[in-house]
């Protein structure tokens, strides 16, 4: 019998619209390392950068003017958003309308690294006491459904935070990690594990969204790149993509 998930995965490629396959893990979990793998591997499959600020400046803008004033009247003397959680919001905002303006003709499979999972987790579990006013959950429930309806696959990495530390303090490229304490930073990975272990399962609960799971310590990349590609479900969402431009 066929799968219902796939078949409503399939019935959104007869639309046109373009594949999204989104990385999520700890920073350190290998996701980069399988991310650039699979686009050797398969042409179609590409990445996707982040809108750019043109584009979700005036978005930002709008958001700006309506939470600022809550800020004022009911936040005033506690933090502020920081660049990084202003970006991420824009982000959130904007980039599925850039994707979909990218890949019209419904061939496309754009990954994202990292993606509205981590955006959304970051804001829930880390962001300031302003994102709990009723007004920006509502903002954040409402991206939440918008990004769980989009995305295709899920491509969960993991392993422990004790190994993710060092292989993120092993890469010259810089990361907030680097400014933390090791205590700070396993409790950070800590967190985010676990609320990813919340809201993956709601949205692939809420939409049909294929999620794999693997722990970058028990399986070598390549080995979970050709699990991956020989899973008769990915086969499925990345030829239908295919067939949907023929």
């Amino acid at each position: 019998m066929d799968d219902p998930a796939i078949g409503a995965l399939n019935r959104k490629a007869s639309n046109g619209l373009p594949r999204i396959i989104e990385f999520a893990g700890p920073a350190g979990s290998g996701k980069s390392s399988l991310r650039r793998i699979m686009i050797r591997r398969n042409q179609r499959i590409k990445n996707m950068p982040f809108p750019s600020k043109v584009s979700y400046l005036p978005s930002l803008l709008r958001i700006y003017l309506r939470w600022s004033p809550l800020y004022l009247q009911n936040y005033r003397g506690t933090k502020w958003l920081s660049m990084q959680e202003i970006r991420n919001i824009g982000y959130l905002d904007t980039w599925l309308s850039t994707i979909r303006s990218n890949g019209q003709s419904g061939r496309d499979i754009f990954v994202i690294d990292p993606g509205s999972v981590y955006m959304l987790s970051e804001q829930k579990e880390f962001g300031p006491e302003i994102t709990r006013h009723p007004s920006i959950q509502s903002w954040w429930n409402a991206k939440f459904e918008q990004w769980s309806s989009a995305l295709d696959v899920i491509i969960w990495m993991d392993a422990p935070e004790e190994l993710c530390i060092e292989r993120v303090l092993s890469r010259a490229e810089d990361h907030e990690l680097k400014y933390h304490t090791y205590e700070e930073g396993l409790d950070e990975l800590k967190r985010y594990r676990e609320y990813y272990q919340k809201i993956i399962p709601e949205m692939a609960a809420r939409h049909p969204i294929k999620v794999f799971y693997f722990r970058s310590d028990q399986i070598p990349t390549e080995q979970i790149a050709d699990q991956i590609f020989c899973n008769p479900d990915f086969k499925k969402i990345i030829s239908n993509s295919s067939a949907t431009a023929a």
